[in-house]
């Protein structure tokens, strides 16, 4: 069994199995929780979190280490459900689903349950939502954010305040 990526992806660029098995099993329910919190239906999530290991196994003997794998694992999440998302044109919503399949994250302590943050994460424009279930529900610096999302650093931390600053807004008229 392989602790680190580097050596993992090594041994699946020489063909091992073994290994590709125990990278998919390392990090499917964490890639399908990140699509399925981008509001992706289950059953859509659960065949987008599929096409990301196909799409990254295809792209594996080309991966050159440039940032962590798992920054670049996410980066092919997100093209894909942002895919899917232009592909059939469905609005974002979050159920009830959504709130009960996740431990509670850092953002859900700051608000009084989590069925309010899916809906009020729900309201926000994708790339701040994206921001910030990155980073509150999936733990990514502001720096990895940028490679996954592929924009600059800068934006990234405006979009992570804005974001954060409308969930606030939006949850005090809640309460009100």
């Amino acid at each position: 069994m392989y602790e680190d990526d580097a050596v993992l992806i090594s041994a699946i660029q020489q063909g091992d199995e073994d290994a590709m098995a125990q990278l998919v099993r390392r990090y499917y329910d964490e890639i399908f929780r990140y699509i399925y919190r981008l509001g992706s239906p289950y059953e859509e999530a659960k065949d987008l979190t599929q096409e990301t290991f196909v799409a990254m196994l295809q792209a594996l003997p080309a991966y050159q280490e440039q940032g962590t794998f798992k920054a670049w694992l996410y980066r092919i999440a997100r093209n894909r459900a942002m895919n899917y998302v232009t592909r059939t044109r469905h609005p974002v919503e979050f159920t009830d689903e959504h709130a009960s399949m996740h431990q509670e994250s850092e953002l859900e302590q700051q608000f009084s349950n989590r069925s309010e943050v899916q809906e009020l994460l729900g309201s926000l424009p994708e790339k701040q939502r994206n921001a910030l279930i990155l980073k509150f529900y999936h733990g990514f610096t502001a720096k990895e954010i940028a490679a996954i999302t592929q924009t600059t650093l800068p934006s990234v931390k405006s979009r992570l305040f804005q974001g954060l600053q409308k969930l606030r807004k939006r949850a005090k008229g809640v309460m009100e």
